[in-house]
């Protein structure tokens, strides 16, 4: 029995592009939005500290996950 499943990392890769890919979109409207006056720069200066907080709580998603398959 092998240590881990490949196809379980493949999943986890695209899991973890499929986010990435979502909040680079969702930071680049906000930026738009700031830049044309509609929203004020502050929500998208914020918003970095935002995404890292987000990645933060994904990544101890998918460890969690990934630990309960196996235990």
């Amino acid at each position: 029995m092998p240590l881990f499943d490949p196809y379980d990392l493949k999943e986890l890769g695209y899991k973890i592009a499929f986010t990435f890919g979502a909040l680079i979109v969702v930071y680049g409207v906000l930026w738009l939005l700031a830049e044309l006056g509609i929203i004020p720069a502050i929500v998208a200066a914020i918003f970095p500290q935002i995404v890292l907080i987000i990645i933060g709580i994904f990544i101890m998603y998918v460890a969690f996950e990934q630990k309960k398959k196996y235990y």
